[in-house]
């Protein structure tokens, strides 16, 4: 029997905001797919589901485990090679199958990923790592369609396994199927209730959905998301994308408390907005310039918040820091056109302030 391996994502790997809000389908969805690598499964190299569905327990095999310790070394080509030595050697190892799956990824090579997730589940039909994994990669290819009817099979096959049920949800909700996800999102929950990201994900598309319910999700989100940083400042977000903006504040307050920083204060400065305190939006934007002086968001922000006092020179100046930081940025039309109005207004030519 070869060697069982879990791996847990560090804290620090979830990222912050933008790197949390990356999900299936063009990243219609806060958190990636869940993988193999999720901690409600075995996980990494050769952890599968205990034996069943007609398949033997492989055999203990020598390039299996060599694979597998060069894939903790980081040594993916390696593993990659033992791998495929060890599937040559006996064609029914669903275990090597999966492991050359994930190695295949490491290296980039999707296709090759496919195949052998594939080839794992045929040998092993319920063996819900392979059916995670596979799901997962074809949401991130946008195979909607491919991915739902391999969470869908994986779900019949282990309907406790909460990973399945979310890959299962996702592929819904960027089919459009609302009461679909949902109740795939809901028993993933009721599978995984301790996992802050499965209530960030089922909060996120709520509010996409613009349903009520939100809220509720990102307080227990936050509640178990305790310090850890990205978490907070993502769960942040969407409480601004749900209206909740005293929440949105004092989840940044903590944010800011573990670690200071431009995008987080600007983050704050909005929903302050939101609670009409301008000051205090003011100050968070000076605050994240100072803090963070090449994050784009916050002079343009901060150019909004000094035209609307009418300081029309600064908040030229800030446009015109954001167009050099981001100039194809996604606020660079905006920018460039607040950045002339500001101008204007300094020279007495304008047509009034611009307040956002």
């Amino acid at each position: 029997m070869s060697p069982r391996l879990r791996r847990f994502p560090s804290p620090d790997s979830l990222g912050l905001l933008g790197a949390l809000i990356v999900g299936a389908c063009g990243g219609s969805g806060p958190r990636a797919p869940q993988t193999a690598t999720d901690p409600t499964l075995p996980s990494g190299p050769a952890a599968s589901a205990p034996a069943g569905a007609g398949a033997e327990e492989p055999a203990a095999s020598a390039e299996l485990a060599a694979g597998i310790k060069a894939f903790d070394a980081g040594a993916y080509a390696d593993a990659r090679r033992s791998f495929e030595a060890a599937t040559r050697k006996d064609p029914k190892n669903y275990e090597a199958f999966h492991d050359l799956g994930l190695a295949c990824e490491k290296l980039g090579d999707r296709a090759a990923a496919e195949g052998a997730y594939r080839a794992a589940l045929a040998q092993k039909p319920d063996l819900d790592a392979a059916a995670v994994a596979l799901s997962a990669l074809l949401l991130d290819d946008a195979r909607t369609d491919d991915a739902v009817a391999v969470a869908r099979a994986g779900v019949d096959k282990r309907p406790a396994s909460a990973p399945l049920h979310e890959n299962l949800a996702l592929g819904l909700a960027a089919r459009g199927d609302q009461a679909g996800a949902a109740r795939e999102f809901e028993e993933a929950l009721k599978l995984k209730p301790s996992d802050p990201m499965y209530h960030l994900t089922y909060a996120h598309w709520l509010n996409a959905w613009k349903t009520r319910g939100a809220a509720s999700q990102l307080d227990a989100a936050r509640d178990l998301a305790k310090d850890d940083y990205g978490l907070l400042a993502s769960i942040g977000l969407e409480y601004r994308m749900a209206g909740a903006f005293d929440a949105c504040v004092k989840t940044f307050d903590h944010a800011i408390q573990i670690k200071d920083g431009g995008e987080v204060r600007t983050e704050r400065a909005l929903c302050r907005l939101g609670l009409k305190d301008e000051k205090g939006a003011l100050e968070d934007l000076q605050a994240a310039v100072k803090k963070e002086p090449d994050y784009p968001a916050a002079h343009y922000y901060l150019g909004g918040r000094l035209a609307a006092t009418r300081r029309f020179k600064e908040a030229a100046a800030e446009y015109a820091r954001y167009l050099e930081l981001a100039p194809s940025g996604s606020l660079a039309k905006a920018a460039s056109d607040r950045r002339k109005a500001a101008e204007d207004e300094a020279k007495g030519t304008g047509a009034g302030p611009r307040k956002k």
